[in-house]
């Protein structure tokens, strides 16, 4: 009997209880199931007596009190649900159903410091509820005192924080908060880990709020990146790209050899080398979204060949993000040089351009063997400048 009642325990929890009485898991299971419905009180009566009669046998089971809890509770027998729910998290403070149930209650109770506690536990034991979670946090430690614990508590570094944030800013009611986060982290003595901003940045920007996620980006900034940044940021290629939204994205591409001072120190002293393999080009991706307020501008920059063929062309351009519409094209030309300057102006609209890209292209439909790129070419000092009217 025993072993056919574990056999059935998950696929038919009240035959196999009916079969072994002693079965813990066929109980909870069967708990679980009426929970999902509608149970009646007498059988949420007759699932707290089965739970107790089974801590005759099974004390340490923080499950059972957890059972009995939840039986009371939706038996609107509150005092002594939440008395069996404490009883259960001293037998094990990660038991998942009492650790909802106590956290909630803290945060009705206005308890935050112990709601924190709670939050820990549960995202680490059981870090599938974040996302469940996170809209609750938000709201929980929005205000001033209940804020500065859960940052303090960020900047230990916990295991879940990156996937909160992540699951913050994937929500629009959330992603302000998520942003907060991170610029706060930025502030005090544990730097948010790149994918932590640009899941934030990411979210922003495909919310539309162009302005919060710019700003962000500068208040994440390390001190070596504030260094370099402008309009164009890092323009020099003196760091490494972190691939960062407003940063440089800077994608492998067969046939195509990239370098830069960053990567290669020892080898360059001036920005971004790409090296062509006698191969077609096309589809580049170097590009670096920009926030370029309505205005007059200059784009320009610095640059060297050496025996470069450009079958294809290569240019520069800005584009806005949302109508597509270039703003600018800067073409290079082929052959060897060196330290030539280059430079185009640009006209920013006030109207359906408030993002706005920058990127390497070629005019390559498809590849075509008969247009294979060949030689190097380097860029350096790329810049967008305000133009005096």
């Amino acid at each position: 009997m025993i072993g056919s009642s574990r056999h059935l325990e998950a696929r038919d929890p009240d035959l196999a209880f009916s079969l072994f009485p002693f079965n813990v898991e066929a109980l909870i299971n069967k708990a679980e199931r009426q929970f999902a419905g509608r149970a009646s009180t007498a059988e949420l009566d007759a699932l707290v007596r089965q739970a107790k009669r089974l801590l005759a046998f099974s004390a340490g089971d923080a499950r059972l009190y957890s059972l009995i809890g939840e039986a009371q509770r939706r038996s609107g027998e509150s005092k002594p649900a939440f008395q069996a729910f404490e009883r259960s998290l001293a037998l094990s403070r990660t038991e998942r159903l009492a650790l909802q149930r106590v956290l909630l209650q803290d945060v009705e109770n206005g308890k935050p410091a112990d709601a924190l506690e709670r939050v820990d536990a549960l995202f680490r034991r059981w870090p599938e509820q974040i996302t469940a979670y996170a809209p609750l946090v938000s709201q929980t430690f929005a205000a001033p005192g209940s804020y500065d614990l859960l940052i303090g508590r960020m900047e230990t570094a916990p295991p879940w924080r990156t996937t909160l944030i992540s699951r913050l800013a994937a929500n629009p009611a959330t992603l302000q908060f998520s942003a907060r986060l991170v610029q706060d982290l930025a502030a005090g003595a544990s730097q948010p880990r790149p994918g932590e901003i640009s899941n934030v940045l990411n979210g922003l920007i495909n919310a539309g709020q162009y302005s919060l996620a710019y700003r962000t980006f500068l208040m994440t900034l390390s001190p070596k990146e504030q260094g370099v940044t402008g309009h164009v940021h890092d323009g020099r290629f003196q760091l490494v790209p972190s691939g960062r939204p407003f940063d440089w994205q800077i994608r492998n591409h067969p046939g195509v050899m990239f370098s830069s001072y960053a990567t290669d120190a020892g080898k360059m002293d001036k920005g971004l080398t790409i090296t062509f393999l006698q191969a077609p080009v096309r589809g580049l991706w170097v590009r670096q979204l920009l926030r370029l307020p309505a205005g007059r501008y200059s784009l320009s920059m610095r640059a060297s060949a050496v025996e470069v063929a450009l079958p294809k062309g290569l240019s520069w351009r800005i584009r806005c993000v949302r109508s597509n519409r270039r703003l600018v094209r800067l073409p290079a030309t082929e052959g060897t040089y060196q330290d030539i300057d280059l430079s185009a102006d640009l006209t920013v609209s006030p109207e359906n351009c408030p993002l706005q890209v920058l990127e390497l292209e070629t005019r390559a439909i498809a590849e075509s063997w008969n247009d294979r790129y060949r030689g190097s070419i380097s860029f350096d000092d790329i810049r967008v400048v305000e133009r005096s009217s």
